[in-house]
């Protein structure tokens, strides 16, 4: 981790370009929450709850919705009394939820522990723990599963990233055991997990241990003495790394010694060249002839910044001008910065905005927003774009809504308004959007409308309109706000909403869009029953493809609810 030891934060260097002067901002992401204490991770469930998790430093996880709002959190687990309780890179350094989770409650930590037969009385370990039954927000110290466990000779340079990848596997990275230098070559030595990116198999268990090794590492079953459990090798401290999903690459940022912070993607087997490389360089005096070294994608020296922070690729909707970029920070420098890379196009490298705190990690949410973690003042922050209003929508489209499964069989666009909260309520704004089928929702960037109070107006294909509550509600320049129609009916102007199972719904049966839902609407689709249209159609309400008297029959049901549209 490498990272108190510095104490100020130092100058941004001018050369490196920039996206825009004034374009990014940091906000809190929400503070009506208590602040944390050397908030390390943070993390979503895979379980379609859109829980958020954040692990401090010192052994607390605690959990809270994903609401800007949400003003209480809970304590997840605290491991306090197993973890490491001092030194500046020791303690709890990693959290990951199994891909199944929803089913079998596991997750997975990396930490440090006090004890003794080691150089440094510090020993790394990764376990699993689980859940309980009947509490989703609560875990079982006691039901601790250790699957590794590894002696440090310093107390630094100990890694503790956890993550699964599109494989389905476990990985985990050690960093080089410590001091300064890699003093025991451990780097190079495929003999030791020091200095590794790791892979492991934790759905099966084999030869003693609570894990298995997948048959695709580059070591599996070698009889040199090779540890199996390596990945990738010739790291110094890869304190994080993340997989991006659409391309299945694996970003690393692997913390430089004296002179360069560096940028990999981590392949299988390859050798990143620690302790003979440091960045593209040399680390000292050395012979890269035929070594084999991967070079980075990128580094920067330390005239920039004094240790790198690993990110993700953006994949969210609320920074478009981001998306495909990998986002990293550094920590002394507070600096955020866009890294663009193809494999094919010369990489560039802009500055995104800067900060005045250290930047311990970066989080992403459900949809792929992301978050950044203040070391400095246990604070949760967005990037925000100041040009632009953002509204985080949140949604249900009545015809496409499994009450027993809680999703939405069709992911679909919703059209966005900004109306004006006087007569006679021009449209302002408007956005397109779709609606996820787990979180049932989508952003809306909105890049005209100024700082004050609308109607959140909403359309699905030839729907009923649906508007937001009585009054309108604010939208900000440069903020993210939310709005939520699926939890009360009079969060829609008229109680203009369907209550389907628990959830209120946005009522589709406005077919010929003339604010009425009447007979015309009945007889539209009673005509499209009649030569069997199917496909993916206006008048599909039950989200079933096919257009047939089940349709009919849910308008005939709801004609008498909305018979007219309701305006303010």
């Amino acid at each position: 981790m490498e990272k108190l030891k510095y104490f100020v934060i130092l100058l941004s260097f001018l050369f490196f370009p920039q996206i825009s002067s004034s374009q990014y901002a940091l906000q809190q992401a929400f503070p009506n929450l208590p602040t944390f204490s050397f908030p390390i991770e943070l993390v979503h469930s895979f379980d379609g709850t859109n829980r958020l998790f954040v692990a401090q430093q010192r052994g607390i996880i605690y959990t809270f919705n994903n609401s800007a709002a949400v003003g209480t959190r809970k304590t997840f687990i605290n491991l306090s009394s197993k973890v490491s309780s001092s030194g500046s890179e020791t303690g709890l350094l990693g959290l990951a939820f199994h891909p199944n989770y929803r089913n079998n409650r596991y997750f997975y930590v990396n930490y440090t522990f006090d004890s003794t037969g080691s150089g440094s009385g510090i020993w790394s370990r990764v376990s699993r723990f689980t859940t309980s039954a009947t509490n989703p927000d609560s875990a079982v110290i006691g039901s601790e599963l250790i699957l590794i466990t590894l002696a440090q000779p310093f107390t630094n340079h100990n890694g503790g990233k956890v993550i699964f990848g599109p494989d389905g596997y476990l990985y985990l990275s050690f960093g080089d055991g410590g001091s300064g230098g890699d003093p025991q070559h451990n780097g190079q030595n495929k003999s030791v997990l020091l200095g590794k990116i790791l892979r492991i198999n934790i759905d099966s268990a084999s030869a003693g241990r609570n894990y298995s090794i997948p048959p695709t590492n580059p070591f599996f079953g070698n009889v040199l003495g090779y540890k199996e459990e390596i990945y990738a090798y010739g790291m110094r401290n890869t304190w994080k790394f993340s997989f991006d999903f659409p391309t299945n690459r694996l970003w690393a940022g692997d913390v430089g010694q004296n002179l360069y912070e560096e940028i990999d993607l981590i392949q299988n087997g390859k050798n990143y060249g620690w302790n003979n490389m440091e960045g593209f360089h040399c680390y000292g005096t050395c012979d890269t002839t035929g070594k084999g070294f991967i070079r980075p994608v990128f580094e920067y020296d330390h005239d920039t910044g004094q240790s790198i922070t690993g990110g993700y690729l953006y994949r969210g909707t609320l920074l478009p001008a981001l998306t495909g970029k990998y986002i990293y920070a550094d920590y002394v420098q507070g600096t955020i910065w866009a890294l663009t890379y193809d494999g094919i196009n010369p990489t560039t490298n802009a500055r995104v905005l800067d900060s005045s705190f250290n930047i311990s990690s970066f989080g992403v949410d459900a949809s792929n927003e992301i978050y950044v973690c203040s070391y400095s003042n246990g604070r949760i922050y967005r990037i925000a774009n100041k040009n632009v209003s953002t509204l985080n929508l949140t949604a249900i489209i009545e015809g496409f809504y499994d009450t027993t499964s809680h999703v939405l069989n069709i992911r679909d666009t919703i059209s966005v308004y900004l109306n004006q909260i006087t007569s006679p309520f021009n449209v302002v704004d408007s956005a397109k959007t779709v609606i996820d089928s787990l979180t049932y929702s989508g952003a809306c960037i909105f890049n005209t409308a100024p700082t004050g109070k609308y109607y959140i107006r909403l359309k699905h294909r030839n729907g009923l309109e649906t508007w937001s509550r009585t009054g309108g509600d604010s939208i900000k320049k440069g903020n993210v706000v939310s709005y939520n129609f699926t939890t009360d009916s009079t969060l829609a102007f008229g109680n203009n909403e369907v209550l389907k199972g628990t959830k209120y719904c946005i009522y589709s049966g406005d077919v010929d869009q003339n604010g009425l839902v009447d007979l015309s609407d009945i007889l539209l689709i009673y005509n499209d029953v009649l030569i069997f249209a199917t496909g993916y159609k206006v008048t599909d309400l039950n989200g079933d493809r096919t257009v047939d008297l089940t349709d009919l029959i849910i308008d005939y049901n709801n004609s008498a609810k909305f018979v007219a549209l309701i305006r303010p």
